[in-house]
């Protein structure tokens, strides 16, 4: 047993993001009775196969005993993901709806929603999927945990199903996929060096209050809803286009970004919100697809956070020009990345202190919304177990607070909108406007 303890065989030693990850799964926990999970859905022209689609899931699941696994700690402190050793499939959630004649998207979206803002089972339990059926729509989905997959990693996941449907459910189709790490307890020097960046970072950005809307927190626990504001192929065509007019070649991101402010910051005045300056968090994953699938499961996104007062969100060429500014600023300074080896650091505290620990800074408001820009789909087929995908996008749970968020996805050609919010703490009139105004000012 003991050279068992201090084998490295069936661990994954995580990073400082995955722990920091796993610190919101316990905010959200505390706060909403669900932990830090999300949902990629595929909308799907034609009903799949229920009963094809639940064995071969099961077979292809039985590749990753990973998907079981749990956090544990090496004797140094550190934390790791321990991996079953026993064969067999993972424990996943499976859910069959048959919606009634006339159905439609709105009442898949409710069945979705419903998905989302339930709690996994156990802690071993990280995936569920869902198979929902209505009247000309359908759809799989997949919820997961943000602890073992990010949202680029989640999609190749899907794809590397397919792809193991369509070689005829050969296991070699896991080839290549990491599935341990190696203790990282070297270059302690760098990490403080890191540690200092980021500190001084986060100094700067509580020197002004965070302007965040008020929230009643016992409506946390009624979980979170969403609206999908899609564009088809000639409407993102544009969009693009003028992204890059507005904002410069490639800089579609900081195009997205500032009609998100402008939308919120309307919000914002129309809840009579004065003061402080607007602190947003930007995740966005730079990989390239050869990397998210050999680096499939945890997280590697990179993470930036924009600081913009009410006054720059009202001049857009202004805004454009101080979100590239900061982006370029960050780049530059490679603040992900000590972001990233700074908070190795802090993988040795329990989860409860780093809790606490995480308010201080920023005295309990973590942002004034969320924003996140998936970029292209990892998934690279048009079909699902022989059903056309006619749409792709992602449904995140976030912490609260800001308790809403608005997260874009790129699938085939497509752009869409994620909108998620707190359930009540908007009403239907005020998300109307922010889906209207995305629609119109993008």
């Amino acid at each position: 047993m003991i050279l068992d303890y201090l084998s490295l065989k069936n661990k994954y030693y995580l990073n400082g993001f995955d722990w920091v990850m796993g610190v919101i799964d316990i905010i959200m926990r505390r706060t909403t009775g669900a932990g830090n999970a999300s949902q990629v859905v595929f909308m799907l022209d034609t009903p799949p196969d229920e009963e094809r689609f639940t064995s071969s899931l099961k077979r292809f699941l039985a590749l990753f005993p990973v998907i079981g696994g749990s956090v544990s700690r090496h004797y140094t402190l550190t934390p790791f993901w321990k991996i079953p050793k026993n064969g067999g499939p993972p424990p996943v959630g499976l859910t069959v709806t048959r919606l009634p004649e006339g159905a439609g998207e709105a009442d898949v979206m409710d069945v979705l929603t419903r998905c989302i803002n339930t709690p996994f089972k156990g802690r071993h339990e990280h995936l569920a999927f869902h198979l929902v059926y209505g009247s000309g729509v359908q759809c799989v989905a997949m919820t997961f945990d943000h602890r073992l997959f990010d949202a680029r990693g989640a999609e190749s996941f899907m794809n590397l199903f397919q792809e193991y449907l369509s070689s005829g459910e050969q296991a070699g189709v896991a080839d290549g996929v990491r599935l341990t790490q190696k203790l990282d307890l070297r270059d302690w020097r760098d990490k403080f060096l890191a540690g200092q960046t980021v500190n001084r970072r986060m100094i700067a950005l509580s020197r002004e209050a965070i302007r965040s809307l008020p929230l009643q927190m016992d409506m946390a626990r009624q979980g979170f809803r969403y609206r999908i504001v899609s564009f088809d192929r000639e409407e993102s065509g544009r969009i693009v286009e003028r992204a890059y007019g507005e904002a410069g070649y490639l800089m579609i991101m900081p195009y997205l970004f500032s009609r998100v402010f402008n939308v919120m910051h309307g919000v914002f005045s129309g809840r009579g919100v004065q003061g402080g300056a607007y602190v947003v968090p930007a995740s966005t994953d730079v990989r390239q697809a050869k990397d998210i699938r050999l680096e499939l499961f945890f997280n590697h996104n990179s993470m930036f956070f924009f600081q913009i007062r009410p006054e720059e969100v009202e001049d857009p060429a202004l805004l454009v020009t101080r979100i590239k500014e900061q982006l370029y600023d960050q780049v530059q300074s490679r603040f992900p990345q000590k972001l990233m080896t700074a908070s190795s650091l802090i993988r040795v505290a329990p989860l409860w202190l780093m809790h606490k620990l995480f308010h201080l800074p920023l005295q309990g408001k973590i942002a004034s919304f969320c924003f996140s820009h998936v970029s292209k789909c990892s998934y690279n087929s048009h079909d699902l177990m022989g059903s056309r995908i006619t749409n792709v996008f992602h449904m995140p749970r976030m912490p609260v607070p800001p308790g809403i968020g608005i997260f874009f996805n790129t699938f085939d050609g497509r752009l869409n909108a994620s909108i998620s919010w707190l359930d009540g703490s908007f009403t239907t009139s005020e998300v109307d406007e922010i889906a209207g105004r995305l629609r119109s000012i993008l």
